[in-house]
């Protein structure tokens, strides 16, 4: 198959992806991050890639942003933010920092397939992406992709917190154009 078709159909599965995620669970994100003191977001593999991405994306529009792990990422406390992006909701490492961080009384976000995950569970605000996952049967709603492994997954939560970046820049009077006042410039 051409590899520009191949581009085409993940495309349109993504777009389907997007279409069936609730819209109240993300509002809930976005506001809970326009009311936490700082922001830090985790993962494992690709997951954490995209959060990298969301992280920088939210330092643009002035938001105090962290990735968990760098060495200038600076100690969590009550009031902050941890969003966690995790399809199983189990991987172990990062089940253990978001529990450090309600030791901490921070507030959990956790993006996931599954909410009855143990990181679902240890949410205080849950954004389900229902994307394919090999730990269910194939069916309706969990159809095999064109891309492989978890990347329909990856991809989808790039393009929903991407997105979330348009509707929080508007909610705090942050023209797209000043993105790049803020973007690195040593490079």
């Amino acid at each position: 198959m051409k590899v520009t078709k191949i581009a085409e159909t993940a495309g349109l599965e993504i777009s389907e992806i997007e279409s069936k995620i609730d819209f109240l669970q993300v509002k809930n994100l976005m506001e809970t991050i326009g009311h936490a003191n700082k922001i830090y977001v985790c993962g494992a593999g690709r997951s954490l890639l995209m959060l990298r991405c969301f992280a920088m994306r939210l330092m643009h529009i002035g938001y105090h942003s962290y990735v968990v792990g760098d060495t200038t990422t600076p100690g969590f406390e009550e009031g902050d933010l941890l969003i966690v992006g995790s399809a199983s909701g189990e991987t172990t490492n990062l089940v253990s920092i978001a529990e450090r961080a309600k030791k901490f009384k921070g507030t959990i976000a956790v993006m996931s397939i599954f909410s009855e995950s143990v990181l679902g569970q240890l949410a205080d605000v849950f954004v389900r992406i229902p994307a394919y996952t090999d730990k269910l049967p194939e069916s309706e709603e969990n159809k095999k992709n064109i891309l492989p492994g978890g990347s329909m997954f990856e991809i989808s939560m790039l393009v929903l917190t991407d997105s979330m970046i348009i509707s929080l820049a508007e909610q705090t009077n942050t023209p797209t154009d000043k993105h790049f006042e803020r973007h690195a410039n040593l490079e």
